[in-house]
């Protein structure tokens, strides 16, 4: 039987919060834009040493010994209580086997990213049983005011006074019913990269969400083909679907297919299913607590988070 999670302390007024680049680089302007923004929320700052490296291979953050260590260095520092990233890209699954699964655990601090970062949100959960969120990062999101989904939750959620539900009117319910079950998931790509790997997602019974952005509706397909065929699928208790933007069909975009699509690949799972909800790239990404329990009412298109993510 797997550990219970840990849930890490919440923020407050004043803490130090880290700024952490474990995928690709990013512009000074928008770095610089992100942490003004968080100095305004009333964090201190600090900035890992390789945020604006760019390495010549592949074009990331630092090669990979820079951007472990200058993460691992936030980990490791006492006076830093939480780790934001400063944007994703690509990167994250190069490092995993990397990462200091004991440390992370023993720390436990509070983690919030999204996009690549969906497969760190995973070794967190299955290595080291430790919840984070699934949120805005430093030079992308934060470094443009919120829309008027995100804005009432961030940083509310970092500080563990977050609502307890969000009602969502406009999703759009493909299978209709109730589901409850452990929130894990992430950007698609990423979930079909895991597939197979020491560090996927334990999906039993979980309440599966997911996202995309700038994908071919084929590589979509195929994505979540590889999921449900793989078995990892089988056991969920119901799937919530972000933003998927930019899915395109041979360049164009058509909602209708990509309804079509998802219904196809998602009804056979026999579990409620809704599209729309306010979270992913390019749009409203309403933060959300990846471990603890939620719920999806088809019904009364809400989600509830059941139980506390922080301590």
């Amino acid at each position: 039987m797997s550990a219970p999670l840990r849930r890490p302390r919440r923020l407050r007024p004043g803490s130090l919060v880290g700024v952490a680049a474990l995928s690709g680089p990013v512009r000074p302007e928008s770095l610089d834009a992100g942490v003004a923004a968080l100095r305004g929320f009333g964090y201190r700052v600090r900035v890992a040493r390789n945020v604006l490296e760019t390495e010549p291979l592949l074009g990331l953050a630092g090669g990979d010994e820079a951007r472990v260590s200058g993460y691992v260095a936030l980990v490791e520092d006492p006076e830093v209580e939480a780790i934001l990233f400063s944007r994703g890209g690509y990167g994250v699954t190069r490092l995993l086997h990397r990462l200091p699964e004991r440390l992370l655990a023993d720390t436990a601090k509070l983690h919030c990213g999204f996009s690549d970062l969906t497969a760190l949100a995973a070794f967190l959960r299955e290595r080291c049983r430790l919840v984070s969120i699934h949120g805005p990062m430093v030079a992308a999101d934060l470094s443009a005011p919120l829309d008027a989904w995100t804005a009432p939750s961030f940083p509310a959620v970092l500080e563990g006074r977050g609502p307890d539900r969000l009602e969502v009117p406009s999703a759009d319910v493909l299978v209709p019913g109730r589901a409850e079950g452990p929130l894990v998931g992430g950007c698609l790509s990423l979930l079909a990269a895991l597939c197979g790997t020491p560090w996927d997602y334990d999906y039993a019974g979980a309440l599966l969400f997911f996202e995309e952005v700038g994908e071919e509706a084929y590589r979509v397909d195929r994505m979540l083909g590889t999921l449900v065929s793989s078995g990892r699928w089988g056991r969920l208790a119901g799937i919530i679907v972000g933003s998927m933007t930019r899915v395109t069909f041979g360049g164009s975009e058509d909602p209708d297919r990509l309804r079509q699509l998802l219904f196809d690949r998602l009804a056979p799972l026999g579990v409620p299913v809704a599209l729309g909800l306010p979270f992913g790239h390019g749009g409203a990404n309403v933060p959300l607590p990846v471990g603890t329990r939620a719920s999806w009412d088809g019904e009364a298109r809400t989600l509830a988070f059941e139980e506390e993510s922080l301590s």
